[in-house]
């Protein structure tokens, strides 16, 4: 029986040469990172020479979006301008204001980063959910009735920046003017606080002025009140910068204003905050009669109805009552501002 001879088998490179195969083995790491760190560096790289080129900058955003507004959306001789832009949820946020004085509006919209995709408007999904549902359950509750009484008591609940509080406060002006001497009108501000920290939805600068406005109602009424902050709704805009002028204008000085603010005003909101918190006041404009809310103060520019609501609450109507007030024929019903 022959047996088999196998021929050996050919050496390996290591065996051939294991001291030059050894030193080589010792740079394998070292060669795995170099590599590892040149296709890192090519990916940030093409990053950065690719895909980061076609990002615009804020300035970039802001320009972009500022001409292509004002070349392809506006009429009439109508200009936008872009009071801010910032980046947020990977986008950039462009803050579009259009308009002027009390007819300026401000308008959250949205760019891609890339500039390529505009969103003139946008719509937050939890806030608009939560809104659906409270009207909802606003609407299935049953409206109460309102009492009657032989002299109501009607009370404003607003935030002086607040567009929608801002048609309320000219709606019920004839209505005040009508009826101030058979009727208790009352006008309050709707803020928060925590210590002497007051805060309004619309900012500081509207504490500020919803400040300026309650010690103008306390050191000199509610006529000048009135007359007051719709001077401000028609002329100042979204700021109140010329209430100044508003003010010598009726008579108010401006000094004892300013004084008040400093000394009373944080004391004056706080009056404001428990009268507001005991009403259920959250949304500007809030109107009560009675101590019962009515949603006839959404029919901005409706005097007519604000008078006949309040005239229904008498006991007696008085014959003021029988006069027609403006029905606003273009008005705008509903819309507030917090919820």
């Amino acid at each position: 029986m022959e047996t088999e001879i196998k021929e050996p088998e050919e050496a390996s490179c290591c065996e051939k040469n294991a001291c030059g195969c050894e030193k080589y083995k010792k740079f394998v790491p070292k060669i795995i990172a170099i590599v590892l760190l040149a296709i890192a560096l090519g990916g940030f790289a093409y990053y950065k020479l690719v895909w980061k080129k076609h990002n615009l900058t804020q300035l970039e955003a802001k320009n972009k979006v500022e001409e292509f507004i004002n070349k392809n959306l506006m009429q009439g001789g109508t200009k936008a301008n872009i009071s801010s832009v910032t980046k947020e949820n990977g986008m950039f946020k462009v803050m579009v204001e259009i308009g002027e004085g009390k007819q300026k509006q401000e308008i959250t919209s949205y760019l891609s980063v890339d500039g390529s995709k505009f969103f003139p408007s946008v719509m937050d999904i939890a806030e608009t959910e939560k809104k659906i549902a409270g009207q909802a359950e606003a609407e299935a509750k049953p409206v109460a009735e309102i009492p009657k009484t032989d002299k109501p008591t009607v009370d404003l609940f607003v935030m002086s920046f607040c567009p929608f509080g801002n048609k309320a406060e000219d709606t019920i002006k004839p209505v005040y003017d009508l009826l101030k001497n058979k009727v208790s009108f009352n006008f309050h501000y709707i803020v928060s606080s925590e210590g002497d920290s007051i805060k309004s939805l619309h900012g500081e600068k509207e504490v500020v002025q919803n400040e300026r406005e309650a010690c103008v109602l306390k050191d000199y009424g509610k006529d000048k009140w009135v007359s007051f902050v719709t001077y401000v709704n028609t002329n100042c805009g979204s700021d109140g910068a010329c209430w100044e002028t508003g003010a010598k204008n009726l008579g108010i000085n401006v000094a004892k204003v300013t004084a008040c603010v400093a000394s009373n005003g944080v004391a004056l909101m706080k009056a404001d905050e428990k009268v507001s918190v005991e009403a259920g006041a959250s949304g500007s404009p809030t109107m009560t009669i009675n101590g019962v809310e009515t949603k006839v103060v959404y029919q901005y520019g409706n005097s007519e109805e604000y008078k006949k609501i309040i005239c229904e609450s008498f006991n007696k109507a008085p014959a003021e009552c029988a006069k027609v007030l403006s029905s606003g024929t273009a008005t705008a019903e509903g819309g507030s501002c917090g919820s």
